[in-house]
């Protein structure tokens, strides 16, 4: 062949900003119309693929020279989806090479004569950083299923080929046991990706925790070694995030992606791992085509699609461990705090006495968490090894006084007295390492209680304040705590939710019915209460007298169930109002809605199921319980007396239709004997 042989190169990060594709001509003279714009300018190259034989039927480029005829010959099937793959393309030139440049390709089609270009896929992404972010695709999807309402109902998570052995190392490092082998990105996504399982699995809250959790490990080890996760997905430069933006990030596709911030190590963002929403081609057009699960934010399900970035520099960070089904608490449960500090840099307090060094911690408590003995509180540091107790390090003292908890002495842990030098990092302890305090505190009678519907959401808090030295002003996001220190807050959010019933007459809602006897159970348990006044009851605590496995609706209709967690009641009428019939067994729930880093309730309502006859009511702020009155339009209804009462009416009506048969068969017979 006359010419140059050029080879065509994809430069790793690499990518197209916007293109557009059309085809003109008539047959035999089809051209292929091709724009965009690129990291490598407004040039761009194509190539037709075969999908069943996976043969390039032809190729060319925009730039002086290039080939933009089809390969109209070699395809001849009008209804077949022809591959069509595009690209940014920089052509090289006999002077610096002969090579071409390229972007990561894009992938449409060309049906009938015509581009069908797919959704464009993007994760988006908020928060700050110095750096810029890149994305490698870890996992596929697969066997999508939509629920009735279009939404997500279904997919599958499958490991990409050529990364199973980089995934399953991942995952070891993590901690995993029990590895699927075979497909390592689906064992992770059922055990910590937040999405799960019944019963619950390991780890489902990792996905949010800003800096532990089985997650966050994995994602770390797969950051220390991007080169074996194949080429880049998708980037932003840096400074995209310089103040707090959110901005979409492109990805080559559906599935599950690694995001890394390449300023990890000067305090840029850990790396995120998440999915992009699903493309639902039956839905209207728009983004409304791009769907995720119905319940997504509900009880720590992820939402697709949607990142923040996590900065691995934790001045002071708190959580709340235990609350696996993000679902809140019981009345009298305890519940785990961890609080995370970051051993500081003292390069410039050379000049600060040790004696004069501050770094201590008090955390506040709301009156309703009883706080523990300080004897039950620990000191945990990730040096020497992950999760090393120390305690009882000479100068570090823990103590409680009724809402507070103390910890002073903390730079015992990693600061030394180096005389003249004044105060420095202690060797074997570096910058950066993680100190966590962790104790548990119980939810009491005075605990504050949320309620779904608008009833108002109001969390238990716990605040912890983290005092330290300062050398010179007040630093970026600190407050000034008073000459020479500054102070960092952070809270954690326990939640405790309330039920609000009411009965009402089915055929005249307005009408409102006291007297109803309920059982509440839950998982099959059934759950013992303490009447306040009437028709409001309180889940009972360990100490309550008079405890009821029964509660009754006030002559109002009104019922409150009063300090549960956010998980399925099971309510079963055990007294129905004089003069109707009981309902049959509904269940209740609450589904709360978490904030993007699942730290802050932003919504909650109530779902029903069981029977029509239990609904939300038009404010969501209660459940309506519609009993049935002893009526023939409500006849039968759940059995019992109501099936007694139809015996009787049918006897009744038995009784009027055999009287004028017995009387006209009388007649009969009197007539037969006088003839």
């Amino acid at each position: 062949m006359s010419g140059d042989l050029r080879l065509t190169y994809v430069e790793s990060g690499k990518q197209l900003d916007s293109w557009s594709a059309s085809v003109s001509g008539a047959a035999g003279s089809r051209m292929l119309s091709l724009s965009g714009s690129s990291d490598l300018g407004s040039d761009m190259g194509w190539k037709i693929v075969d999908p069943v034989t996976s043969m390039v039927l032809g190729s060319g480029r925009t730039s002086a020279g290039g080939n933009m005829a089809l390969p109209e010959t070699l395809m001849p099937d009008a209804t077949k989806d022809y591959d069509l793959y595009v690209w940014g393309q920089e052509d090289g030139s006999a002077t610096v090479g002969l090579t071409n440049r390229a972007t990561e390709p894009v992938k449409a089609t060309i049906t009938g004569w015509k581009v069908q270009v797919p959704p464009s896929y993007g994760i988006e992404v908020t928060g700050v950083t110095s750096g810029g972010l890149k994305a490698y695709k870890i996992g596929d999807y697969a066997d999508t299923v939509f629920d009735h309402t279009g939404a997500l109902g279904s997919v599958k998570l499958t490991t990409p080929a050529g990364l199973v052995s980089a995934l399953l190392a991942a995952a070891g490092v993590a901690g995993g046991v029990g590895v699927d082998a075979g497909n390592p990105i689906g064992w992770v996504g059922s055990h910590w990706l937040g999405y799960p399982t019944s019963p619950l699995s390991d780890d489902v809250t990792s996905a949010f925790s800003l800096y532990a959790g089985s997650l966050q490990l994995f994602a770390q080890a797969l950051a220390g070694d991007t080169g074996s996760l194949g080429p880049v997905a998708g980037s932003l430069p840096a400074g995209t995030f310089s103040s707090l933006s959110t901005v979409v990030l492109p990805v080559s596709g559906p599935g599950l992606y690694l995001v890394v911030d390449d300023s990890q190590a000067s305090g840029g963002s850990l790396p995120i791992i998440v999915g992009t929403r699903v493309f639902n081609p039956a839905l209207d057009g728009g983004d409304g085509r791009m769907v995720d699960f119905a319940d997504a934010g509900v009880k720590g399900k992820p939402r697709l699609g949607r990142a923040s970035l996590k900065t691995s520099v934790l001045d002071v960070s708190k959580r709340v461990l235990n609350d696996a089904g993000m679902d809140g608490f019981d009345l009298g449960s305890q519940v785990e705090y961890e609080i995370a500090l970051q051993v500081p840099d003292l390069s410039s307090f050379a000049s600060l006495p040790y004696s004069s060094y501050v770094f201590a911690l008090s955390d506040v408590a709301d009156a309703g968490l009883t706080l523990p003995a300080a004897s039950s509180v620990r000191v945990l540091m990730d040096v020497p090894s992950p999760d090393t107790d120390v305690t009882g390090t000479p100068g570090l003292m823990v103590s409680v006084s009724g809402q507070t908890v103390s910890v002073d002495g903390l730079k015992a842990l990693f600061a030394g007295d180096n005389g003249s030098s004044g105060t420095t990092n202690k060797a074997g302890v570096p910058v950066g390492s993680l100190i966590r305090i962790r104790y548990a505190a119980v939810l009491n009678t005075g605990a504050s209680l949320s309620a779904p519907g608008g009833g108002g959401l109001h969390p238990n808090v716990n605040t912890a304040t983290l005092t330290r030295s300062r050398v010179a002003g007040v630093s970026p996001g600190w407050d000034d705590a008073g000459p020479g220190v500054e102070s960092k807050s952070a809270t954690a959010h326990a939640y405790v939710f309330g039920l609000d019933l009411v009965k009402v007459d089915k055929d005249d809602v307005s009408r409102k019915l006291g007297g109803a006897g309920f059982e509440v159970t839950r998982d099959g348990q059934v759950l013992r209460f303490t009447r306040l006044s009437d028709g409001v009851y309180r889940l009972a605590v360990p100490g309550d007298t008079g405890v009821l496995s029964e509660v009754f609706s006030h002559t109002d209709g009104t019922l409150n169930i009063l300090g549960v967690e956010a998980r399925a009641l099971s309510l079963g009428e055990s007294v129905a109002p004089s003069g109707y019939f009981k309902v049959p067994a509904f269940m209740v729930e609450v589904l709360p809605v978490w904030n993007t880093d699942a730290s802050e309730v932003t919504l909650a309502s109530y779902r029903t199921h069981g029977t029509g006859l239990a609904f939300v009511s038009r404010d969501g702020r209660a459940v309506m319980v519609a009993d049935p009155a002893h009526s023939l339009a409500n006849l039968p209804y759940t059995g019992g007396v109501g099936i007694l009462v139809l015996l009787v009416l049918a006897t009744l009506f038995l009784v009027f239709a055999v009287r004028p048969y017995y009387q006209a068969h009388r007649a009969e017979t009197t007539a037969n004997i006088l003839s």
